[in-house]
């Protein structure tokens, strides 16, 4: 049976159990993982990644990180489908697409980012699942731009 010191040496799992508490008490403060911009060490900024990658987690380790506010295995999925659903919301409450020099906040941001994810659909750069979710996004715009 896998119990938290079956792997590794206790040493190890003392230090790994010491980073996690550090980083879930930044993670509870702010809702999310820490960030640079945080002010928190870089080395704790970056551990999350690294541990994404680990082969070696325990069962218990594995929940552990599953519990902070903001983790992910796949964060930067998980934002582009933060990012598209925020399109869908915008065409939705707007019926228009967003616009670069529009005056709504946020509204530049996405625009670009429309932009971008048009152009790589056109390039054949977006996954088959990406397309369909922007084509799901937008499906309100259909003639109109």
């Amino acid at each position: 049976m896998d119990t938290p010191h079956s792997r590794g040496s206790k040493r190890d799992l003392t230090r790994w159990w010491a980073r996690y508490e550090r980083i879930a008490r930044h993670a509870h403060r702010l809702g999310r993982l820490p960030r640079l911009s945080d002010g928190v060490d870089p080395a704790d900024v970056g551990w999350p990644a690294s541990q994404r990658r680990a082969t070696t987690l325990t069962p218990q380790q594995r929940d552990a990180l599953e519990s902070l506010p903001g983790w992910s295995y796949h964060p930067r999925d998980d934002a582009w489908d933060r990012r598209a659903e925020e399109l869908r919301r915008f065409i939705a409450l707007h019926a228009r697409a967003p616009r670069v020099r529009g005056a709504i906040p946020g509204e530049s941001g996405l625009a670009h980012w429309y932009s971008r994810q048009r152009i790589a659909d056109a390039d054949g750069r977006l996954t088959p699942e990406r397309a369909l979710t922007l084509r799901y996004a937008t499906r309100r715009l259909r003639g109109s731009e």
